[in-house]
């Protein structure tokens, strides 16, 4: 990827997280509850989750991804927490999963029945029009709201809903390594990486 490109979308990001702290300021908040509608529609008031809104959350992920080498899923940190906030699932569940099984998406299910999916989905043999399609239909299925899937995944904890996803008969260290992971992503201080970056 060209360098100037690189600085600008290190500048966008940075923007956007001056604007999520000065809304999450600003905007009333409501705690959290699935959103309802469509993924993509942004009501005037903001999930709070952890006392973050959707853009703090979002600005913790998208640091965290380009603190790991500029990871591909930089920048779809909102599109992950709207997708989170509406299935009603741990918002660093989706990035941490994404970092174990394709590093950040660095390592992304390389056949063409598996694109579009740094998740893993399918043993990578589900492929996605998009990011957001993958995003969306990941947390759709580990929210329960899936009829097919919902066996495995509705109305489990995490490590349950962990144990569905990955059996510790495959990887018997799955939990703990995302569990650092959705712990990374919480710690991640998004100022100061955006401000570097």
């Amino acid at each position: 990827m060209p360098k100037n490109f690189n600085m600008l979308r290190h500048m966008a990001l940075g923007y956007i997280l001056i604007i999520g702290l000065v809304t999450g300021l600003i905007t009333p908040v409501v705690q959290a509850e699935a959103p309802h509608g469509n993924l993509y529609t942004q009501s005037s008031a903001q999930t709070v989750v952890d006392g973050l809104t959707q853009t703090q959350r979002a600005a913790k992920i998208d640091a965290f991804f380009l603190d790991r080498d500029n990871s591909p899923l930089a920048g779809y940190g909102l599109a992950m927490v709207m997708a989170a906030d509406k299935y009603n699932i741990d918002w660093r569940l989706l990035p941490a999963i994404a970092t174990i099984e394709s590093n950040g998406g660095h390592m992304m299910c390389k056949n063409p029945k598996g694109k579009n999916n740094p998740f893993g989905w399918g043993s990578c043999k589900i492929p996605f029009d998009t990011m957001e399609d993958a995003i969306d239909t990941v947390a759709k299925n580990l929210g329960g709201h899936n009829p097919n899937t919902a066996r495995y995944y509705a109305n489990k904890n995490l490590t349950d809903l962990l144990d569905a996803y990955n059996p510790p008969s495959i990887r018997p260290d799955y939990k703990k390594i995302v569990t650092w992971a959705m712990n990374k992503i919480a710690s991640t201080d998004a100022e100061i990486i955006l401000a570097v970056k």
